[in-house]
């Protein structure tokens, strides 16, 4: 870099800090993979598995010990339901546990012996459902439907038998209860998870790619001629024209991920899109200031990238927006308060799906704005300083 191009303004050194890292990009076959088809391959995995949205034919055993037409009656219900399969009528429990070790049921439904001669005499029968609880989504998604098919027997049942011994008392009951679904009344988890996990992804990807392209110009000592014997403001200036390329490609693959689920798979935006995308916007660049910091602290690439692994790889689990935050240990709220991705995953859902305005979702962008902010403001300084210190290159 000629001593002209250091003399130029701020707006010259974004610029050369943009070519810098496009140049190099275009050198690198894993960097720029990092950035193109990797996101793409995690992303369509995703989107894959996920697609069919509603869980259906979840494999279930039924254990018949009483062999009467009533306990024939609740095995065909239960596996003309949507959501189940009678996959196996195992003899006894025995055989029945076996499938459910070997994988083969998420549930076992239990017919004792004697259950159709109770309800004959007015009686109370008990059928037992026993799940697998390693495997909770499907198998309490399994447990909810099993439920719903006995107990809408157990209603015409006892129906029937008012019926029969004095017809005219048979009346609809006094209170009903009626639940209604907000928001995602599907019950979709290619909606509820997909609009999740694609930023989830990204904003990993994308931090440990800005870590990257900061620690690199450490590890190769390459920093002294890009940097020294600059003023600050150019500094930043090409600091932040480096950055701006990965920020335009994440914005992009928001935008690509956006279009998938809102244009190909018909999950409309109930809220805002322009919010949805400030929202992006917003979360990468807080990710910028956490790897700025991360950077600026250790001043070490394989640090910082471990930084960034552990922080940003730890997102969309303590995000509250899957597992509820509000019963969780002080340390997992706390861990919860300083992630950006927190306010990110609160604002999807609030444009996305609730149709929440624009006045309930701003604060979460001020609150990620935080987050570069005060990434920058302490770690730009010691990363700056650092072109004109060789001791601390090289370090890997």
């Amino acid at each position: 870099m000629t001593g002209a191009d250091k003399a130029s303004g701020p707006a010259a050194a974004f610029r050369q800090g943009f070519l810098r890292e496009i140049d190099f990009l275009r050198s690198s076959f894993w960097d720029f993979a990092l950035i193109s088809w990797i996101p793409l391959i995690l992303m369509a995995v995703v989107a894959i598995q996920l697609a069919p949205g509603v869980m259906r034919d979840l494999p279930i055993a039924v254990v018949d010990q009483d062999g009467g037409g009533m306990a024939r009656e609740l095995t065909r219900r239960l596996d003309a339901s949507p959501g189940l399969r009678v996959a196996a009528r195992p003899p006894d429990m025995a055989e029945a546990e076996r499938l459910v070790r070997a994988r083969a049921a998420y549930a076992v439904v239990l017919i004792p012996r004697g259950t159709e001669r109770a309800v004959l005499r007015g009686e109370t029968a008990s059928v037992t459902t026993f799940y697998n609880a390693s495997y909770s989504t499907a198998s309490g998604a399994a447990l909810r439907d099993i439920g719903t098919v006995v107990q809408e027997q157990a209603a015409q049942l006892a129906a029937g038998q008012v019926a029969a011994i004095e017809p005219g008392k048979v009346r609809p009951p006094p209170i009903v209860a009626q639940t209604t679904v907000l928001f995602n009344p599907q019950g979709s988890y290619e909606l509820q998870l997909v609009a999740l996990l694609h930023p989830a992804l990204l904003h990993l990807v994308f931090m440990v790619a800005v870590a990257s392209a900061l620690g690199r110009e450490l590890r190769d000592g390459t920093i002294g001629g890009w940097l020294g014997d600059t003023t600050q403001s150019w500094a930043a200036a090409a600091v932040a024209g480096k950055i701006t390329v990965y920020f335009i490609v994440f914005m992009a693959w928001g935008v690509l991920a956006t279009a998938y689920l809102a244009g190909l798979r018909g999950w409309p935006i109930l809220g805002s899109a322009i919010m949805l995308f400030a929202g992006y916007a917003a979360m990468y660049l807080a990710y910028v200031g956490v790897a700025v910091l991360a950077v600026g602290l250790t001043l070490s690439m394989s640090r910082a990238l471990s930084i960034a692994g552990l922080y940003a790889g730890a997102s969309f689990a303590f995000a509250g927006a899957i597992f509820p935050i509000e019963s969780a240990s002080a340390f997992a709220r706390v861990w919860s308060a300083i992630l950006p991705y927190t306010a990110f995953a609160k604002l999807l859902a609030e444009q996305w799906m609730m149709g929440s305005g624009v006045a309930v979702s701003l604060p979460h962008l001020f609150v990620m704005l935080l987050f570069l902010a005060v990434g920058a403001a302490a770690g730009l300084p010691r990363y700056l300083a650092a072109a004109g210190k060789p001791a601390v290159w090289g370090r890997r």
